[in-house]
């Protein structure tokens, strides 16, 4: 009897294994699930990962990867190796998948995240990769002025929690509608971060989900301050948070004469910047067929490239 059942385990142990990565991997995410667990721990390139069993988009990719945002982490590093470690904000921080590296790299880093559950593991995580001592984590959403505000909770990806402003209609292309929602307090960048007592090169990553011109706009001096930025471009989001590209493209370019385009897993030497406006222009022309992908755009104050030394 022992033999049939260690030989039907092993059975399905080898079933399992011969199911591609991503199958594999939410099966296993089922399974803990089943058994009662709700999270997870990976070990990867960005440091020793906690995530919720609920996520089956950030935590599962950095899963089957080990990795996460590598073209962003890379570009970072480069910076630091070029200049020293200045400092990394990162409006957006989720669990740490972009803040722990940072400080890994010697950065003092802020880590601006609103939603508690993902709050509850970005502290653990940046306690368990031992980087308390350089991350100071903000529980807030980037705005541009105090506020309690609607915060969608997205149930399978976990990054795509989002502020809500408006009800959701007819256009959304998420489910929106159908989203749970909590309260969160909403705080101006500037009086979250103090741009003059920060050591440089700084660093800003903005991924805010749509609330990109917001930050922006409460975010004058940490801007000004910043020799870089990497933001997400979305229109899709923007938008329902009352934004015009073209708006956020103006407030930009206020503080950052120079742009690039960030592709997936480019190497840091192949980025090449551009004017601003040029390249504008033709991710505004392009914006109806471009409505619901997201582009991550390197923002620079020099032409020369920080990370080139």
């Amino acid at each position: 009897m022992a033999e049939r059942e260690t030989g039907s385990v092993e059975a399905v142990a080898a079933a399992m294994r011969a199911l591609p990565v991503r199958q594999r991997n939410r099966l296993l995410f089922d399974l803990l699930a089943e058994a009662g667990a709700t999270g997870i721990v990976v070990p990867g390139t960005n440091g020793e990962m906690e995530g919720s069993l609920a996520d089956r988009t950030i935590i599962l990719k950095y899963l089957k990867n080990k990795s996460w945002s590598v073209e962003t982490v890379r570009l970072m590093q480069a910076v630091f190796t070029a200049h020293g470690p200045g400092s990394w904000i990162d409006l957006g921080a989720n669990i740490g998948t972009t803040v722990i590296p940072a400080a890994l790299a010697g950065a003092a880093c802020h880590a601006v995240e609103p939603e508690p559950a993902n709050l509850q593991l970005l502290r653990r995580n940046v306690e368990r990769n031992g980087v308390a001592g350089r991350v100071t984590v903000h529980e807030a959403a980037a705005w541009h002025e105090a506020a309690e505000l609607a915060f969608e909770i997205a149930p399978a990806n976990l990054g795509d929690h989002r502020v809500r402003t408006a009800a959701p209609d007819s256009n959304d292309a998420y489910g929106e509608a159908a989203r749970a929602t909590v309260t969160v307090s909403a705080r101006p960048v500037d009086a979250l971060i103090d741009a003059g007592s920060l050591a440089g090169p700084v660093l800003v990553k903005v991924d805010v989900q749509g609330a990109e011109g917001h930050a922006l706009a409460g975010g004058a001096a940490l801007f000004g301050r910043a020799d870089l930025a990497l933001m997400e471009y979305w229109p899709y989001g923007l938008r329902r948070l009352g934004t015009e590209p073209a708006a956020l493209f103006a407030a930009v370019a206020g503080h950052f004469p120079y742009a690039a385009l960030l592709a997936d897993d480019q190497a840091p030497e192949s980025v090449r910047l551009a004017r601003f406006d040029d390249l504008t222009a033709d991710l505004l022309a392009a914006e109806d067929e471009n409505r619901t992908v997201a582009l991550d755009l390197v923002l620079s104050k020099e032409r020369t490239p920080l990370w080139t030394g």
